[in-house]
């Protein structure tokens, strides 16, 4: 408990016009949550997605889930040598819980459950939820199938990353390649408009999708399913034309056949309803949970690898009805080299983050960050605030944890699993989100909620908002941010950490100031928990209440 002593210390200045009071939540129990803060739940347990307070909310075991994660590699998963190294990741899974994570984000290679034609082995899928529940986590799995990002579809190497099974690898005539514009076919490209490769995806995904219902159904650690990653054909540059589609006879027939003109709509059209439908809609056939795909964001001069068919969201939706969402793989940077690697860190105000958010805001589409830079930068935390507080994503997840992108050598854990870089900075978000998770997802995009913080990062700010109708002033510094939530009358949820949120009011002035409850809390699935004693004063001649967020929390505020 914060002494006295250290509060006058700190209001000495307004201590003779002030009264300082002992709320009610010093005591042990706190008080039953309010109405309003009682989310709505879900008759069925299983992930799926629903519709509440006008927006679509991913439920998992009947409770509103955000998912918080960051992903993990896949490249010292070897081909030949499965079950000896899979293990080699499980000292992240500790690593997670400790940074705050409810969920890790594990690649799956199509090449490691059918490891020959026919035969499946999902002991690594198994292995993967073993050591999640383990740590108290959820999954997200991405599924690689016959792409997985980068210049390589079926495979990058053959050993770390073959995606397709070494039996499709070999058998060219079986299973054609693509041919790019200047009549060049491509080895690691398979080709989309032949049924052999389509037909063996879609059977395995099958069986994946059978062996996840069976061992998961009831336990429900696995909450949701990336199809592929970032897909294009070839995964190279966005501005080069000849890359933009397949041009295989079977590709230009079904160009000519539909009467396309345009490449990358006929990419779009072409992967979506021939590839990913099919394997969605299979999938679902067995066990219908949250399936969802992504993109690389930006434009076709960014030259970014990944996602050159285009952004084409709404095409995805319209071909895909098992699509969940579309996610948006935002990475920023002021200078970006030729080899994709940053020169200089960017300094994103709200506004450039906040763009790729509102750019996905397509149709059905629930926007969501499906990954974004990792390491030192502040840019993370930020855009965790802004796509949870304001857009209610269902998945925010940054890439990767031993691994840093753009950026180079700032991974969130190092080799020997301590933490570093910016993991200690996700820490404090992750933490302060998870106290009142539930009721910031249920708001978001309302007008009763606001999200505060700096308009480019390290400033000083102070910022006055109307939030549902009342006035607040957020004050932080080194990249402190808050949460401010006001769903009727005087009831008030502020979550964040280094802010000061101040209140204005006629009753902040004795005796009406008996009635201000100041708690610090954290939501436990139907109720508030006590979690440590707030720190907050009052200016009676200004009739102004300070709560001061130092440290990562949640405070309910009413009177």
């Amino acid at each position: 408990m914060r002494s006295l002593t250290s509060l006058f210390r700190r209001y000495s200045g307004v201590f003779a016009l002030s009264i300082f009071l002992i709320p009610a939540s010093f005591c042990l129990q706190v008080r039953p949550a309010s109405g309003v803060w009682q989310v709505p739940l879900s008759h069925s347990l299983m992930p799926h997605f629903e519709e509440a307070n006008e927006h679509k909310f991913l439920y998992v075991d009947g409770r509103p889930f955000t998912v918080l994660a960051v992903e993990i590699p896949w490249w010292d998963l070897l081909y030949g040598r499965y079950k000896e190294t899979e293990t080699v990741y499980d000292a992240l899974y500790p690593a997670a819980a400790v940074i705050g994570l409810n969920t890790l984000k594990v690649p799956i290679k199509w090449s490691m459950v059918e490891p020959e034609k026919g035969v499946y082995d999902f002991s690594y899928v198994d292995h993967a939820k073993s050591m999640a529940e383990k740590h108290h986590l959820k999954l997200v799995l991405n599924w690689f199938g016959h792409y997985a990002s980068g210049d390589g579809t079926i495979y990058g190497n053959l050993t770390g990353e073959l995606y397709a099974p070494m039996y499709i690898v070999n058998d060219e005539k079986t299973y054609p390649r693509a041919v790019d514009g200047n009549g060049v076919v491509h080895h690691n490209a398979a080709s989309y408009d032949y049924e052999p490769i389509i037909d063996r995806e879609i059977a395995a995904f099958r069986a994946f999708m059978q062996h996840i219902k069976q061992v998961d159904s009831q336990s429900h650690a696995i909450v949701m399913i990336q199809v592929e990653n970032e897909i294009a054909v070839f995964g190279v540059d966005r501005n080069n034309p000849k890359m933009w589609r397949d041009h295989s006879p079977a590709a230009d027939k079904r160009f000519a056949d539909n009467g396309f003109t345009d490449d990358l709509k006929f990419s779009a059209w072409d992967l979506s309803y021939n590839w990913i439908r099919r394997i969605t809609d299979a999938g679902a056939e067995v066990y219908p949970m949250p399936f969802f795909h992504n993109y690389v964001g930006g434009k076709l001069a960014d030259r970014m690898v990944g996602g050159a068919p285009g952004e084409d969201v709404q095409t995805y939706l319209q071909n895909c009805p098992n699509i969940s969402f579309i996610g948006v793989n935002s990475y920023f940077c002021a200078d970006w080299r030729p080899d994709y690697s940053c020169g200089r860190e960017s300094d994103a105000t709200v506004t450039e983050l906040r763009e790729p958010l509102v750019r996905y805001r397509v149709g059905r589409n629930v926007p969501a960050i499906t990954e974004i830079n990792s390491g030192a930068t502040s840019i993370t935390s930020r855009l965790a605030y802004i796509a949870v507080g304001e857009f209610g994503v269902p998945i925010f997840s940054p890439w990767a944890l031993i691994v840093s992108y753009p950026e180079s050598n700032q991974p969130y854990v190092l080799s020997d699993s301590t933490l570093a870089n910016g993991a200690y900075a996700l820490r404090d978000t992750y933490s302060s989100l998870a106290k009142a998770l539930p009721q910031i997802s249920y708001y978001a995009t309302t007008d009763k909620i606001k999200v505060f913080m700096s308009r480019s990062p390290g400033q000083r700010f102070s910022t006055t908002e109307i939030v549902g109708g009342f006035p607040v002033t957020v004050t932080g510094e080194n990249n402190g941010q808050a949460i401010v939530i006001h769903p009727a009358g005087h009831e008030f949820l502020l979550v964040g950490y280094r802010a000061t949120v101040s209140f204005t009011d006629p009753t902040f002035q004795w005796p009406a100031m008996k009635q201000i409850r100041v708690e610090r809390v954290s939501w436990a699935g139907d109720h508030w928990n006590q979690d440590g004693a707030p720190n907050y004063g009052v200016d009676q001649s200004k009739k102004i209440l300070d709560i001061n967020l130092d440290t990562p929390q949640a405070i309910l505020v009413s009177w």
